[in-house]
């Protein structure tokens, strides 16, 4: 058995979704003055590896401590886009393999995109057709991972965001997971932890995304 980590690192100063708080890790206390060492935490419900609860764009979505545990933990699909270029919508003819009639409950979409988190490349990331979506959900998928900011273009700070498949998968009380890295580590399916912090009412929360193969 091999555990496999899926999460960003979260440090002080990390890249994060335009318009978000920006990551700041600061010492509180310090071995040498106070006996211990405490860090300030100071960042958004979004940063990093993350889950997004319906409540980050339902009104009256449900949050993160509303949602089952039991499905952010099991057998997960990983679905491949070879050589995905920027700003690529990405449909069901440009997944490597025929999309399957049944899914499990999670489904993380790899484009390798991943590579560039941290860049300026990272905002010009392959996004999901809201065609796409809709087959997944159809499938059985509930929870939905990318490597990437977003399953959505990420919009210039000038700009609306439209979040289509947001919209739609927290719509019906789905699960979004974003920010993934090393999915290309998988081969095709694997046993999920995508637990979040425990944060009452939350519309997102960081998580410790981890594979078990």
């Amino acid at each position: 058995m091999q555990i496999i980590d899926l999460s960003q690192p979260i440090s002080d100063g990390m890249a994060v979704y335009p318009g978000d708080p920006r990551a700041s890790i600061r010492p509180a206390l310090s071995v040498e003055h106070d006996g211990v060492a405490v860090a300030r935490l100071d960042f958004g419900s979004h940063t990093g590896t993350h889950l997004d609860a319906p409540s980050h764009v339902i009104a009256g979505g449900r949050t993160v401590d509303q949602i089952p545990l039991e499905w952010l933990i099991g057998p997960a699909a990983i679905l491949r886009v070879s050589d995905a270029v920027a700003a690529q919508r990405i449909d069901a003819a440009a997944l490597d393999d025929t999309l399957p009639e049944t899914l499990p409950r999670i489904v993380c979409v790899q484009t390798g995109w991943d590579r560039h988190f941290g860049s300026a490349e990272m905002l010009r990331h392959p996004y999901l057709a809201l065609e796409l979506a809709e087959h997944l959900w159809a499938r059985g998928a509930r929870v939905l991972g990318v490597d990437a900011l977003s399953p959505d273009p990420t919009a210039d700070l000038s700009e609306h965001s439209e979040l289509p498949v947001h919209e739609f998968w927290l719509g019906g009380s789905g699960v979004i997971v974003e920010n993934l890295r090393g999915l290309s580590q998988i081969a095709g399916s694997a046993e999920l932890s995508l637990l979040p912090l425990a944060l009452h009412g939350g519309d997102g929360a960081p998580i410790r995304a981890v594979a078990r193969v």
